[in-house]
């Protein structure tokens, strides 16, 4: 995005900010991105309920702050394209134009991608919350009919210890 034919600048509006703000948060999205692809490469060995939390608690919240972010860098290139007048729209590259339109696009797929990742996360989060509680394998399908079973044989087992030491 900050090839010209004329000079090297910025070619949204002439703003380098725009440039700078895309280049900024894809990059630390990636290299943040990378840490999380280790810890799901180390997962299994990862034993401590707590870590595992934090590492989850930690990849949601970064999903959906970078999706915040990358919507605010939709909006901002957006409009910085808009504002480019069509006078420099029309000496640039063909080239330079689809990597411009490209990088918009590019932008709003990780808007999708990061909140789908997030709510993921959200997802695992709870599972894992779950499996500490003790509610691990719980079937929300079975109903009130697993737990009537369950409190069922219970209430007859005390029965028949009440019985036995009756007689």
């Amino acid at each position: 995005a900050v090839v010209s034919t004329q000079s090297t600048g910025c070619l949204y509006h002439g703003k380098q900010g725009a440039c700078n703000y895309t280049v900024g948060i894809s990059v630390i999205a990636f290299f943040v991105g990378l840490g999380f692809l280790a810890c799901t490469y180390f997962w299994e060995q990862i034993s401590n309920t707590v870590t595992r939390k934090y590492i989850v608690f930690g990849d949601m919240s970064y999903s959906a702050f970078w999706a915040f972010l990358f919507f605010v860098d939709f909006c901002f290139i957006t409009d910085m394209w808009r504002k480019t007048p069509d006078s420099l729209k029309s000496v640039m590259s063909a080239m330079a134009k689809s990597n411009l339109q490209f990088t918009i696009v590019c932008s709003l797929v990780c808007i999708f991608l990061l909140a789908l990742q997030a709510y993921m996360a959200y997802k695992q989060l709870n599972e894992i919350q779950n499996d500490a509680s003790g509610l691990g394998g719980y079937n929300d399908t079975a109903g009130f009919a697993g737990a009537t079973v369950a409190l069922l044989s219970r209430h007859t087992q005390n029965q028949r210890a009440a019985t036995i030491r009756v007689h």
